[in-house]
């Protein structure tokens, strides 16, 4: 799981310390305490675990429930419900998953939108062509602008364009959750006051705030019907995808066989979901049925367990 999440890019992430104070080691390792937690609650007790997209509740320790803006647990990492109208939900709404997909200044909706691509629906998406310049435009005072705004580029740049737009609409519908994964109402720009300017201007100059608003509507394309604009909405569409479905049991098998299927393991990659489907997501019968398998081959051969587990 560690591996699937990327806890360890977390755990080496700097954030802006003017704009993110408290985002210290001690809170990047609660957010993986709590993802630990909450992935291990699934698995155990048998829960279905398409609601990794879905569960109304995390597993906060104090300085995450600040994040979260709920009160702190009697007892850290204890699981707790977020509260209404918090647009979170599973994974996708809790700190680790927000701050991983960020940049250390802001959230990054490619990023993000990468991540659910590669880690959530196991669809590859290439690097950038060569020579390609991926820096967006700088913020500036006379024209300030959203991440969306600053982005419009990859739309329209047709070297950029058909990968951009298989990400950044799912990034777009989490634009409000900051790069700490606290929630915010504005967009909020910031330059030195009387300075007019941008991005890399004096941090110890007297600032002055420019608030925007978010247009937080995403999609996710390849998926019908999947309009969303919050955690909680994307969540929901994951959960009820046969391609995220589906990818559960890819990671699960690329971390046994310490490799990435071929189409020689689609009998058992199909075999393993109907299973898996059947069990109604659980998944202590998914790796049951994988064992089976692995004594009992189909037709597409053994699954071959390496001796060690490497990141996919």
């Amino acid at each position: 799981m560690s591996q699937w999440l990327r806890f360890d890019r977390i755990l080496t992430a700097s954030k802006d310390k003017r704009k993110f104070p408290t985002f210290t080691r001690e809170t990047a390792m609660a957010m993986t305490e709590e993802a630990r937690a909450f992935v291990s609650d699934l698995v155990w007790n048998d829960r279905n675990f398409m609601e990794l997209f879905t569960a109304d509740y995390g597993y906060p320790d104090g300085d995450l429930a600040g994040i979260y803006g709920v009160k702190a647990p009697p007892r850290e990492f204890e699981r707790t419900p977020f509260p209404a109208g918090s647009e979170r939900a599973g994974i996708l709404g809790q700190a680790l998953f927000l701050a991983v997909t960020a940049k250390p200044e802001d959230s990054s909706p490619t990023a993000r939108g990468l991540f659910v691509r590669e880690q959530f629906l196991c669809q590859h998406v290439p690097d950038p062509p060569a020579g390609v310049n991926t820096n967006l435009p700088p913020f500036t005072e006379a024209m300030p602008q959203t991440n969306r705004d600053r982005m419009s580029e990859h739309a329209t740049n047709p070297s950029c364009a058909t990968c951009h737009k298989l990400i950044d609409p799912i990034g777009f519908g989490l634009e409000r959750f900051d790069a700490v994964g606290a929630k915010r109402d504005k967009f909020r720009l910031q330059f030195p006051a009387g300075r007019g300017g941008g991005e890399g201007g004096n941090r110890r100059a007297p600032m002055k705030s420019v608030d925007l608003d978010i247009d937080a509507a995403g999609y996710v394309a390849g998926i019908p019907d999947s309009q969303f604009s919050s955690p909680s909405q994307l969540g929901a569409v994951l959960a009820k995808s046969a391609q995220c479905q589906e990818c559960m049991v890819k990671q699960y098998f690329r971390y046994n066989a310490g490799r990435v299927e071929t189409p020689a393991d689609r009998p058992v990659i199909r075999q393993l979901v109907e299973d898996f489907r059947k069990s109604e997501f659980r998944f202590k019968e998914l790796m049951v049925s994988m064992v089976r398998l692995r004594e009992f081959p189909t037709s597409g051969g053994a699954v071959h367990v390496a001796s060690d587990h490497q990141p996919r």
